[in-house]
């Protein structure tokens, strides 16, 4: 059997590659960051961009990590059956240069922490629809805008820890997390962007399972608003969600906020309103939640 037609029965339909594309110089190595999820190894094809091609079979496969002879950008084309792609700020993380497509590979956990010559991301595709956990999934990126359909696909993901954390994005488009209905944890997800002006008021409308909200803000000290919590009653964390490192921020635009403190059985709070001083019910808010 043919290295194609085994990969089409192994992913189970077509051939659509997962694509990026990495930035070298003349003798430099790259290494793919695959990951084993639930002790599925990859079963994949690589096209390197340069002409050569290899099989891979295992996370630990020595073909996963190639040289190129010649200075360039190159388009990684990966096809077949992909559980993991996880480059957790590994060594190659500054040789990635662009998301061309995220392809139909069956990836159910995928990140690019600390990739931070990239500057945007595709549209969301119907390829995504197996990740069931997208934590650090942009973090450390440099990407400054969100697709507004990233998601769309991504109805049994439950984790998005750090995903966009770190990241110079501006605002949050509406409707992100609408069909993330599985999700459990927004613990950081946009932790430290400073940049983060803006963010829908229903923006966690349909994450009815969501059980905390952990430092999910924390640090956007340019945040002119903050979204509604009415619909996330299972909430048991909103510790650090909108913690400040220091009384320099735009919590003066928050107006009142919502009394998470009174819900019972209470929450855990601590620090979650830390330095938000410029709220206007800032005085009510009890001691152990800033």
């Amino acid at each position: 059997m043919s290295i194609a037609r085994r990969l089409i029965s192994v992913s189970g339909g077509e051939l659509e590659p997962f694509q990026f594309q990495v930035t070298v110089g003349a003798g430099v190595s790259y290494g793919l960051p695959l990951y084993s999820v639930a002790g599925a190894q990859p079963n994949i094809l690589v096209d390197w961009g340069d002409g050569d091609t290899n099989n891979i079979t295992s996370t630990t496969d020595a073909n996963r990590i190639h040289t190129y002879s010649s200075a360039g950008t190159y388009t990684v084309s990966i096809t077949g059956s992909l559980p993991g792609f996880r480059v957790d700020n590994d060594t190659y993380r500054l040789l990635y240069s662009g998301i061309v497509q995220w392809g139909n590979v069956g990836i159910r956990s995928l990140n690019f922490y600390g990739c931070s010559n990239i500057t945007s991301i595709p549209n969301g595709e119907q390829g995504l629809n197996r990740i069931t956990s997208w934590n650090n999934g942009f973090r450390g990126t440099g990407i400054t805008s969100i697709p507004a359909d990233l998601f769309d696909y991504s109805t049994l993901a439950t984790e998005f820890t750090d995903t966009f954390s770190f990241t110079p994005v501006t605002s949050v488009p509406t409707g992100l997390f609408d069909n993330c209905t599985s999700a459990v944890s927004f613990n950081s997800t946009f932790s430290a962007c400073l940049s983060l002006v803006s963010v829908p008021n229903e923006l966690f409308r349909y994450n009815t399972s969501v059980l905390s909200f952990s430092s999910c803000f924390r640090n956007n000290r340019a945040l002119t608003n903050i979204p509604t919590f009415q619909y996330n009653t299972q909430v048991t964390v909103f510790s650090n969600i909108f913690n400040m490192s220091s009384t320099s921020n735009g919590s003066s635009n928050w107006g009142t906020v919502e009394t998470l403190w009174s819900r019972v059985p209470e929450p855990l709070g601590t620090n979650a309103f830390n330095n938000c001083t410029g709220i206007t019910n800032y005085a009510s808010i009890p001691l152990n939640w800033k």
